[in-house]
């Protein structure tokens, strides 16, 4: 097993891997960037992950939720992720919880740092209030060509619902590809993982991704 990681470790360090094995991440949604989120901290090695989401899987999904594919239609989601996560890493424990994030949500003992990786405001302000003082929230959206990451800490950051207040969610389907989600997913994933490690690289500080021109910037809060 000590193969699996090598390639990783050889760019992060022991001490790193072995962080990653005792975490514990919550991800919420697990559609375009909550699957591919989940995939990657998976394949990474990271201790438990606990899923939230009550979706079935849709033909409209197979165009950038990477764990599902024709088969799965009508099935859940978690369902499907569950076992598909399982095949790729036998050692990562997935929990799920199968119901909406709505003002009963209970954040589960334990968790630290969450992914928020939901499709509508109201849902990502539930998640926040739900959350305990010092838990990580690390924040990925996407609409078309614009994608955005930001890393919070409950009770020392701005929260959310005041970053985005007044914000009108979009009417109708958000319009979004395969190659913008995964990109968002990645740096998601990828935030993820310095903060499991205490290295936030964007704490209190938007990324801006341009996906239709290829453009980088940085907004803090």
């Amino acid at each position: 097993m000590a193969d699996r990681y090598k390639r990783q470790v050889a760019l992060w360090g022991k001490e790193s891997q072995q962080q990653l094995e005792t975490a514990e991440v919550l991800i919420a949604g697990v559609g375009g960037l909550g699957a591919a989120v989940a995939e990657l901290l998976t394949r990474a090695g990271v201790g438990k992950l606990t899923l939230v989401d009550n979706g079935l899987v849709d033909w409209p999904d197979l165009n950038r939720q990477l764990l599902y594919c024709e088969a799965d239609i009508g099935r859940s989601k978690l369902q499907v992720a569950a076992r598909q996560l399982r095949r790729i890493n036998s050692k990562v424990k997935i929990d799920l919880l199968e119901q909406q994030i709505n003002p009963s949500f209970i954040c589960p003992p334990g968790i630290s740092i969450v992914a928020d990786c939901l499709d509508n405001y109201a849902s990502r302000f539930h998640l926040e209030a739900a959350l305990p003082d010092e838990t990580y929230l690390v924040h990925g959206g996407i609409e078309g060509n614009q994608g955005q990451v930001i890393t919070l800490q409950k009770g020392k950051s701005q929260p959310l619902a005041d970053i985005f207040s007044g914000i009108q969610q979009p009417s109708g389907e958000i319009p979004v590809s395969g190659p913008g989600a995964t990109t968002i997913a990645g740096y998601m994933a990828s935030e993820l993982i310095n903060t499991i490690c205490g290295k936030p690289q964007l704490l209190n500080r938007f990324l801006i991704v341009g996906l239709g021109d290829l453009h980088l910037d940085f907004l803090k809060v």
